[in-house]
C-alpha cells in the first residue's frame, strides 16, 4: 500500500510494528483527535483496528 501513495507511517521508532498498544506512543489517548482527523476522512489504523502496527495509517478497507 505504501508503494501506490495509500498508506502512510508516522514515528516509527516510538511505534513499532509489533508494538501493542500497551507500548506505542500512537496509542495514547491524547492522539485520539489524531486518529479521529484520519478516520473522518475514511483512512483506517491497523493500530485502532488490530492493535499492531500502530504507526500505519492506509486510505483501504480491511476485510
Amino acid at each position: 500500500m505504501h508503494a501506490w501513495g495509500i498508506a502512510y507511517d508516522f514515528d516509527d521508532t516510538e511505534n513499532r510494528l509489533h508494538w501493542g498498544a500497551d507500548r506505542a506512543r500512537l496509542a495514547r489517548p491524547e492522539y485520539l483527535p489524531f486518529w479521529g482527523i484520519w478516520e473522518a476522512e475514511g483512512w483506517v489504523s491497523l493500530g485502532r483496528t488490530r492493535n499492531r502496527d500502530w504507526m500505519h495509517v492506509q486510505a483501504a478497507r480491511l476485510d
